[in-house]
């Protein structure tokens, strides 16, 4: 077994380039890793606002109070018309 260095690294990756072992690959841009943040971002907010509003129903809902069926813009409305 050969001792791994770098130049046995270097030597190895001269050989794939040049029996064509080696393929390219594609380097992803700086505006397409931002994308992706912020894709990633914007589910993880989701997920946390659907456990959130979760949460508050339950909280409600030991008390006897149900939300019900509502939209999200409505849903902040709800909650308050009945904790007053």
């Amino acid at each position: 077994m050969i001792n791994k260095t770098d130049r046995n690294d270097a030597r190895g990756i001269a050989q794939m380039m040049r029996t064509g072992w080696f393929q390219p690959v594609h380097v992803k841009t700086t505006e397409s890793h931002e994308l992706r943040f912020l894709l990633v971002a914007r589910k993880l907010l989701l997920k946390q606002q659907y456990e959130i509003e979760g949460c508050i129903r339950g909280s409600l809902k030991v008390f006897g109070l149900k939300i019900g069926v509502v939209t999200k813009r409505m849903f902040e409305e709800r909650v308050c018309e009945l904790i007053d």
